[in-house]
């Protein structure tokens, strides 16, 4: 299994694990050799990315988890999801209504791809971003649609208790309950009121009042394109998609009791990719940082604690292979992840504290790092994993909902 290393960390003679993509084009090829040409061009064009290497002596000794099968499918489904949504853009591109679009076949699209996941079922949401992606809103839709349909999928007794609780039809069975077709319509549809007004989210500095309207609009103006062909759960879904757990979302500020269970998940996937994705107006959260902070930190009374908690066991934030500095200045390598606690992965240690090898007949066997008392993961590259072993109060102060200073603050807590 490759290690996952920063452009410092790569050295000539090293073996490319994965290709380096760019807009869709391989910059390097998995298996290539690295020359010090080569490691000078990635660290001059892509400077923050981390790269797999190969490593036969831990590959050796090490039995890694293979994860190939859930990234593949993550991509597969990212992907059609994210074509389908190009058709969206091309048709408010060529400035036409929404009447032209080819609602039937997007649908199609989502029963496709649902039944591609169920054929395919993985025990980790993880997704991927391009290094520069032009259709934001369409990369977007692609992983808050696979994201909702991994965490629908893994908690399919909840969305049929809850689907029953709160219906006034009498004759919704279980197995109607635990359909989620409706979830995957209103994940894909659900930031089609913000394709008129895309250009917000290349905008830097604050809104003008005009522009804050429009945006807090966007879930109503979303559903109301829908034809009355869409079922009426998933035009729910696209109304309430941003409407929070403890009633401070908008545009209607529903109690979570209230709110429909897919609007809940849907609103945790898209809180979750909205703030891991780079934005002109704000950098990108790792993926730990917000995961803590929406399950465990200060926005977590935002969301579902019952889902919250299923989604942090989905998704992993420290990848296979990963170098992760601890707290005694050693350094682990991630070799299994931990669906109980995918804050404390299975790792195996394998740098001392000079950053040095530690020789093979040395190394030790892969631990969880929870067996481990007084161990802890201290950095991730170059960010600081303290706050994972914080509980942090709620924020005593609500955020204004309805004056947000850019987009990503009135989508994302």
């Amino acid at each position: 299994m490759p290690l996952i290393l920063r452009t410092d960390e790569l050295q000539p003679g090293m073996r490319l694990g994965d290709s380096l993509m760019f807009k869709d084009r391989v910059m390097l090829p998995a298996g290539k050799v690295l020359d010090q040409w080569d490691i000078n061009a990635v660290k001059r064009r892509f400077p923050n990315v981390r790269l797999t290497v190969g490593d036969p002596v831990l590959d050796e000794l090490v039995e890694f988890e293979d994860d190939r099968h859930d990234r593949t499918v993550a991509q597969t489904a990212q992907t059609k999801i994210s074509e389908a949504m190009s058709h969206v853009q091309e048709r408010f591109n060529s400035r036409t209504d929404a009447r032209h679009i080819n609602f039937k076949s997007m649908s199609d699209s989502v029963s496709e791809v649902m039944d591609y996941i169920t054929a395919n079922p993985v025990s980790s949401a993880l997704i991927s971003r391009s290094l520069d992606s032009d259709s934001y809103l369409s990369e977007h839709t692609g992983n808050v649609f696979y994201l909702c349909m991994v965490l629908g999928g893994a908690v399919g007794e909840y969305v049929a208790k809850e689907r029953i609780r709160q219906t006034s039809a009498g004759n919704l069975t279980a197995h109607k309950a635990m359909d989620l077709k409706p979830l995957g319509l209103g994940a894909m549809f659900m930031d089609l009121g913000m394709y008129p007004i895309r250009s917000i989210f290349k905008k830097e500095g604050p809104l003008s009042v005009d522009e804050k309207h429009m945006l807090y609009e966007h879930p109503n103006v979303g559903a109301d394109m829908l034809p009355d062909s869409i079922v009426a759960a998933a035009r729910m879904v696209v109304r309430t998609h941003h409407e929070n757990y403890d009633g401070n979302g908008y545009p209607r500020g529903i109690l979570g009791d209230k709110l429909h269970v897919f609007s809940r998940i849907v609103r945790i996937c898209d809180s979750f990719d909205a703030a891991t994705a780079e934005h002109v107006f704000r950098k990108a959260k790792s993926p730990a940082n917000i995961l803590w902070e929406m399950s465990l930190g200060p926005n977590r009374r935002f969301y579902d604690p019952a889902l919250t908690k299923v989604f942090r066991g989905l998704i992993q934030p420290f990848p296979i292979g990963a170098k992760m500095k601890l707290n005694d200045g050693r350094y682990a390598v991630v070799v299994k992840y931990n669906h109980q606690d995918s804050f404390s992965p299975y790792v195996i240690v394998v740098f001392d504290t000079q950053g040095k090898r530690i020789p093979p007949e040395h190394l030790g066997k892969p631990f969880c790092l929870n067996d481990q008392p007084g161990l802890r993961f201290a950095k991730f590259g170059d960010e600081n994993l303290s706050y994972l072993y914080q509980l942090k109060r709620d924020m005593a102060g609500r955020p204004d909902r309805v004056n947000p200073q850019s987009a990503y603050e009135a989508s994302v807590p």
